[in-house]
């Protein structure tokens, strides 16, 4: 659900929009649970979507805490990226014109996801071909590094995005493949 906070600079008129996310669940919660008396079991679910939104950069020190950091992070790009490109879509007709319209800058290593969200959506939802997605991809997403310590970089353990976003993962390992090739 997005929740839109309009923002107004020092001494001008003019407002900018800044778009923030809430997760809920589609699903409503289970009655017949409920009615036997398993309340925590019957609002699961609407619990489980919640809390990708609740609390941000929970410890990644356990495999739970790196699982919704992952989500978090997938969720927040997904949300905004598919905003962006079905606010474009509505006005233009196509996303061959995105990289001419957006900038996506994407700050250290925490919205990276974009890049192979981006490349789905245009491949799998689009029908473009590779070559055409990763050019606009490409001329759409800059990158601003902050650090280059090793611990405030992301890692995620491969069977973990394999697991959680196996889409992401075909990509991402796609993408590596390609950039390896023109290496050599």
């Amino acid at each position: 659900i997005p929740r839109d906070m309009e923002i107004a600079g020092y001494g001008t008129e003019h407002t900018n929009v800044q778009r923030l996310w809430d997760a809920k669940s589609p699903d409503p919660e289970d009655m017949k649970l409920f009615s036997t008396g398993q309340y925590l079991k019957a609002v699961e679910q609407q619990a489980m979507a919640e809390v990708i939104a609740k609390v941000l950069y929970p410890e990644d020190n356990h495999y739970e805490g790196k699982s919704l950091r992952l989500k978090q992070q997938y969720f927040f790009v997904s949300a905004t990226v598919q905003s962006i490109c079905r606010k474009h879509k509505a006005e233009y007709g196509t996303l061959r014109n995105f990289h001419e319209k957006h900038v996506i800058q994407i700050n250290d290593t925490h919205p990276t996801l974009v890049i192979p969200e981006l490349m789905r959506i245009l491949l799998d939802q689009e029908g473009y071909g590779w070559d055409e997605a990763w050019h606009i991809v490409t001329h759409t997403v800059a990158y601003t590094n902050h650090t280059i310590l090793s611990e405030a970089l992301e890692r995620w353990p491969q069977q973990l995005i394999e697991t959680l976003l196996p889409r992401i993962w075909q990509l991402l390992i796609e993408i590596s493949n390609r950039y390896q090739a023109q290496l050599n």
